[in-house]
């Protein structure tokens, strides 16, 4: 069966969408999708960081598979007032990307984190643009493509942020179901960032507001206008279904209707 392609556009999902290891994953998802999203932790609970083996034999399976990926983080760019704090962060992220360059990842997903929830992520902006713009410099510096870092849309205002990541030679990856989830113009955002973002995330929000669930909560009307969008320039862009588990097959589903065709 052939995979699920828009013009222009190749669909990724995430490598939680069957138990088992990465390998595991990307064979399932390459049975309808072109990219793979590791979705990354390290934390006090536990890690899924891939060894260095583990890497070569995904970096050949990939190849056989026709593969891509995008990576996301295990750590957001936290903005503690600690600078030790702030830069065990920024190490990890250049740990990573030194780890997955093999695999030569399409991009790397970012949190700028926000020192609060909503429409500002500070109360104090311009230190908080002052930490922002020290360790996404130091990000960029660091990487072999700083462009393929993309600062990923959250809950607070991404013109907020547009300035810091541009002037540093990062990109933008859009989450539409962050920016349906907070209330944001997700058409307009869209228009104003699609220039500099080479990935986007989809997902469903449900009327409670739990965002990540099957796109069958995703509005129909607002999927066609950001296809229209999308497929109407030449860039190359990676959109991730960024779902998990049950949600995954889902949403596979609801996409094909959404775009007219259910036996696609």
């Amino acid at each position: 069966m052939p995979r699920l392609r828009f013009p222009n556009l190749k669909l990724g999902g995430t490598s939680w969408v069957v138990p088992g290891s990465f390998a595991d994953n990307m064979r399932e998802l390459s049975r309808d999708v072109d990219s793979m999203q590791f979705v990354l932790f390290d934390n006090r609970f536990g890690s899924n960081i891939p060894s260095k083996e583990e890497i070569h034999e995904l970096s050949r399976l990939q190849d056989d598979l026709g593969m891509g990926c995008t990576v996301h983080f295990p750590h957001d760019i936290c903005l503690s007032p600690d600078e030790a704090e702030r830069v065990r962060c920024e190490d990890s992220c250049l740990r990573i990307m030194e780890l997955f360059d093999e695999l030569d990842p399409f991009a790397y997903i970012l949190h700028l984190d926000g020192e609060q929830y909503g429409r500002y992520p500070s109360a104090d902006m311009e230190r908080w643009t002052e930490m922002s713009g020290k360790s996404l410099s130091r990000l960029a510096a660091n990487a072999r493509d700083g462009g393929k870092i993309c600062a990923e849309t959250l809950d607070y205002d991404i013109r907020l942020a547009y300035p810091v990541v541009k002037e540093n030679g990062l990109s933008i990856c859009i989450d539409v179901g962050h920016l349906v989830r907070y209330k944001h113009p997700v058409l307009e955002q869209a228009e104003m960032y699609l220039r500099d973002a080479p990935v986007l995330h989809i997902h469903g929000v449900t009327p409670e507001g739990a965002d990540h669930r099957s796109m069958e909560f995703f509005d129909a009307a607002l999927f066609g206008e950001l296809m229209k969008k999308l497929t109407s320039d030449e860039r190359e862009r990676v959109m991730t279904i960024e779902v998990f588990e049950d949600d995954y097959g889902k949403s596979l589903d609801a996409i094909k209707k959404l775009r007219g065709n259910k036996n696609a």
